[in-house]
């Protein structure tokens, strides 16, 4: 919980490049990608249209990166 607050608290002062640099080998640790191939992606699902978005994707509500998607409604808190 604490390296996501971290990793959140960066972000917002340097972008989603700087988190890359500084955080990438700890993301690719815990699985939590930035650049996730949502198309070819197994657990990523799309129903008509509307895609479902696995863990390691960062459109993904429980990826410590979450950006909500600005095509549809997310299903975040935020």
């Amino acid at each position: 919980m604490w390296a996501q607050f971290q990793i959140r608290q960066y972000l917002d002062m340097n972008g989603l490049d700087g988190v890359v640099d500084r955080w990438g080998k700890y993301l690719d640790r815990y699985g939590w990608e930035v650049d996730h191939d949502v198309l070819g992606c197994r657990d990523c699902w799309s129903d008509h249209g509307i895609l479902e978005y696995c863990e390691r994707s960062i459109y993904s509500p429980s990826h410590p990166l979450h950006i909500c998607p600005d095509y549809f409604d997310c299903s975040c808190d935020s």
